[in-house]
């Protein structure tokens, strides 16, 4: 098999398990040919990354409990809008209510800055963020600390999801009103398309964000949550000790004949017991790796190589 594989004008070389199978007219069982691929860098090194997939819902318990914050970069189109090259965008996980200030720079200063607008009017218990190194900044920690605020930011590549679906909403109406005015300025509006979005009804809690207050904080909590415990379990997909590769963290545009995987290996340190299930890994000298990974993260090779199967 390994002839077949290596050999460019065979039918089935640098094929998948599939093509390899038919190719061995069943000679050889698909079983053993994924466990042979596994120890191919060829095949594992450019398998297909799977980019959407259900991912850990984030839970809370109350209005103004954790936050999540983005910075959007609007560079591009800062001479329409009054040299205003980015939004930083912040919303309540439990409400869905969002705050947006516009920024010319984004200096731990203007950061500051905008978050002092918003908590005049509301600020959470805790907030979180990507690894941006704008909101890791010595001085907007010690705002944040002196505002009684715990911050922590995630490792994962899905980041901060629900800010980054409500920059989605944005952008959308945006660019919505950019093409029915024919304009490219969203300074003059931005304020108005923020009290849209606050004031429409909003599918996952059956509401308009503003309208989710103290006194019906619960009925949205179980809106959102309240079906988490008929969810089927699954069993963990990795076993502790299963070497892996970590998919690449790639932009949409990047090529798909490109290398997907990380050429270094990694081994499974536990199976998390989430929903959906996670795992955590560490390199080969023993240390940990920051964050958790989805099954469609990872993908279990063979250290050793494997002895070559009967050829076909």
């Amino acid at each position: 098999m390994n002839e077949s594989y290596q050999y460019p004008k065979h039918v089935a070389s640098f094929g998948g398990v599939d093509s390899l199978y038919r190719a061995s007219e069943g000679q050889v069982s698909k079983k053993a040919i994924q466990k042979w691929l596994q120890g191919v860098n060829a095949y594992t090194l450019h398998k297909p990354v799977r980019k959407k997939f259900r991912t850990n819902r984030v839970i809370v318990y109350a209005i103004d409990q954790q936050w999540q914050a983005d910075l959007v970069d609007l560079i591009s189109i800062k001479k329409f809008n009054k040299g205003f090259r980015y939004i930083l965008t912040c919303i309540d996980i439990l409400s869905k209510h969002a705050w947006v200030v516009p920024l010319k720079r984004k200096r731990g200063v203007d950061i500051i800055n905008a978050f002092k607008v918003i908590f005049k009017e509301r600020r959470p218990e805790y907030l979180q963020t990507d690894q941006g190194t704008e909101f890791k900044n010595e001085k907007f920690q010690q705002f944040l600390k002196a505002n009684k605020v715990k911050f922590f930011t995630t490792f994962n590549a899905t980041k901060v999801s629900v800010v980054e679906r409500f920059n989605r909403t944005l952008k959308t109406k945006m660019f919505k009103y950019f093409t029915f005015k024919n304009t490219h300025n969203y300074i003059d509006v931005l304020d108005q398309l923020v009290y849209s979005y606050n004031h429409t009804y909003h599918s996952s809690i059956k509401r308009a964000p503003v309208e989710v207050n103290s006194e019906n904080e619960q009925d949205v909590w179980l809106t959102l949550y309240g079906n988490m415990e008929n969810v089927e379990r699954k069993p963990c997909a990795f076993k502790e000790g299963d070497t892996v590769r970590i998919s690449k963290a790639k932009l949409t545009f990047e090529k798909g004949y490109e290398t997907n995987w990380t050429e270094e290996l990694f081994t499974v340190s536990e199976c998390v017991k989430r929903n959906p299930l996670v795992y955590r890994v560490k390199d080969l000298l023993g240390e940990d790796i920051q964050g958790t990974f989805y099954a469609q993260e990872l993908q279990k090779v063979e250290r050793t190589t494997i002895s070559r199967l009967k050829k076909f």
